[in-house]
Order: C-alpha cells, then structure tokens, then sequence
C-alpha cells in the first residue's frame, strides 16, 4: 500500500476544491401579522400604480382595498384580473393575499430575503414580477 503525501500545493488545491462546493443554506422565515401587512401593501401598490398597469387592465375587488396591507392579510379576498388588450379574454380569479405569498415563494432567494427585510430595494419591476409568479405562475408578460 502506497502512502498518501500532501505538499503545500495539493493542499490548496484541496482547500480551492472545497471553496467550489460549499453547500447552500435555507432558511425559513415566518413575518408577523405587521410584516405580511407592509409587505402586501408595497407589492400591490408598487404593481398597480406602475409594475403591472400594462397589462392589467382593472382588478374588481368587490369593494375592497388592495392598496390596505391588513385587509389583503385579513380577509385575504377575492380579487378578479381583467387583463388589458385580450380579445375574448377570461378574468382570471384568485385571492388578493394568496397572490403575494406564491409569488413571493416562487422569486428568487436575493429577492426573496429583500422583500422580507428591505422592500423599499424593489422596484415595480419586482413587484410585477411578484405579481404574475403569483397569478401564472411564470413570467406571462415582459
């Protein structure tokens, strides 16, 4: 059996190595009533007063308001999206609150800890991207 022999040049080598896999670390973070209240307000409001306007045309909310972060927490209520421009278009329904958290988990991770720690780092660009991962899915429109 052969013996195993580190010079100074593999141990960099080993130690280069080990810096190329690092594993990655995931964290869990739960925002309290108040936090999901800012953060639902910054999303909705920077989407339609900007982000999203090109291609919603209107969203009825049967008299609620998506620009009030507690009431999108609260009563988490229906919201119906006509968007702009579609022929025979079909109003696509889903719930004000359930918009902002899918599409918060499906954004990236930078992002993703920005709008939990920072929201005023995104821009409208962001929160229209929040918006169709949490309506579609995906990216629908660019």
């Amino acid at each position: 059996m052969g013996s195993t022999l580190n010079t100074p040049r593999m141990d960099q080598a080993l130690s280069d190595l080990e810096k190329i896999f690092l594993p990655v670390i995931k964290t869990e973070y739960a925002p309290t009533r108040e936090e999901w209240a800012e953060i639902c307000e910054g999303i909705w409001i920077g989407a339609l007063e900007g982000g999203s306007n090109y291609w919603i045309d209107y969203i009825h909310t049967k008299g609620h308001d998506l620009k009030c972060g507690y009431t999108v927490v609260d009563k988490n209520f229906d919201i119906v999206i006509h968007i702009d421009g579609e022929e025979d278009e079909i109003p696509t329904y889903r719930k004000a609150f359930d918009v902002i958290v899918e599409g918060l988990n499906r954004l990236d991770p930078m992002r993703q800890n920005l709008a939990y720690t920072d929201l005023g780092q995104l821009d409208a660009n962001d929160y229209d991207y929040i918006i169709q991962l949490g309506v579609f899915g995906k990216e629908v429109y660019c």
